[in-house]
């Protein structure tokens, strides 16, 4: 792949959740691909996080994450991203990144990377250096609604 000219911008973004059938569509438009060997998947859910005291029985939890973003900013730097980790692992096959906006119930899926590659490590390895540039890199925010009708900004870890 690094031998191929720079990839396009790729819309990242979904409105709403990202449904578990699209999932499995992604890896069924792999099958015909014989130079594949390994697919490696990250997803992330919204959690249902406790804000308070463990033992408040006030306390509150998080209902869904209304996400936004910087949507031109994040999809220049996410190119950037995409261009890096061809570089870096290049034998990869694929790599697709998809993020939700709007608002997110608690269980929901809200971020997706996939890569393929002829070896499970090189997949493995990029899908990991690919989530953690996104999360620390890209203009996406996420503000937590609450049980109680309040809500707090989500900062990622």
């Amino acid at each position: 792949m690094s031998d191929a000219k720079p990839h396009k911008v790729k819309d990242i973004f979904v409105e709403g959740a990202i449904p578990p059938s699209f999932i499995a569509e992604s890896i069924a438009k792999h099958a015909t691909r014989t130079d594949i060997g390994a697919h490696e998947i990250f997803l992330g859910q919204v959690r249902a996080d406790v804000i308070g005291g463990a033992g408040d029985v006030n306390a509150a939890r998080t209902a869904a994450i209304e996400y936004t973003a910087y949507r031109e900013m994040a999809l220049e730097r996410m190119t950037i991203i995409r261009e890096q980790a061809f570089a870096k692992w290049p034998a990869m096959t694929c790599l697709h990144v998809h993020h939700s906006l709007g608002v997110i119930k608690a269980g929901e899926l809200c971020f997706m990377v996939f890569a393929s590659a002829p070896h499970r490590q090189q997949a493995r390895e990029a899908v990991a250096w690919v989530v953690d540039r996104i999360k620390s890199e890209l203009p996406i925010f996420g503000r937590e609604i609450l049980s109680d009708a309040t809500h707090i900004w989500k900062t990622n870890l």
